[in-house]
């Protein structure tokens, strides 16, 4: 039922390759096709609810690029991946992939992850999305301060690099604005880190999440 339902809407999904535990669809929203990839974790089984991590990728349609931080081996973290450029479309686009997510996997809480510019566009979806997205890890943070009440019941982790002064000036004071208002808020400064922390790829970040998020629900 759920599919017949799917192709009622404005929104068509499409699988155009499937692997063990991969899956590439593309999400037609208004004339676009956009391509999704899928990776759920090593030994994924259908009576267990996994952590969603929907991070920035694919842009322009290339599935050569995906989310840098999710590491070489993006099954082995215990999270369901989503890449996509859902961060630059549509904002309506994005309860589309949410509900396909919902509809076709075990999925536990969300949380959606940004990076430089795409930060902005994490805050700002999770911002809309407050009763579906539950929480958001900012590369580094910069959540807007017109919208931060938003964020009320969200988790939030800001990762900023040592070095990179500016964004770290400015998360600190994203920090001190959200402990104001009582918010779930940590901030992580990576030692001697820049701006672009690939330091963090794969196993290092997700040591970050699973402490700073999973193990705290």
């Amino acid at each position: 039922m759920n599919l017949v339902c799917k192709f009622m809407l404005p929104f068509l999904f499409v699988a155009i390759t499937v692997t063990a535990q991969s899956e590439v669809i593309k999400l037609s929203f208004e004339e676009k096709r956009i391509p999704l990839r899928i990776t759920l974790p090593k030994g994924y089984v259908t009576d267990k609810d996994y952590p969603v991590l929907i991070g920035p990728g694919l842009d322009n349609g290339d599935l050569s690029i995906g989310c840098r931080y999710f590491g070489q081996k993006p099954d082995q973290h215990g999270w369901i991946l989503v890449e996509s450029s859902i961060h630059m479309e549509n904002r309506q686009a994005v309860a589309s992939l949410l509900d396909y997510l919902e509809s076709n996997y075990n999925t536990d809480k969300v949380f959606i992850l940004g990076f430089s510019a795409n930060s902005v566009d994490a805050f700002s979806i999770a911002s809309i999305y407050t009763d579906r997205i539950d929480g958001i890890i900012g590369m580094p943070g910069n959540p807007d301060s017109r919208t931060i009440k938003s964020h009320k019941d969200q988790q939030i982790v800001m990762i900023v690099g040592e070095r990179d002064a500016y964004w770290k000036k400015k998360a600190q004071r994203a920090k001190v604005l959200l402990d104001n208002e009582g918010y779930q808020n940590e901030l992580v400064v990576i030692p001697n880190g820049g701006h672009i922390l690939d330091e963090l790829a794969g196993k290092p970040l997700f040591t970050i999440l699973n402490r700073a998020l999973v193990t705290e629900n």
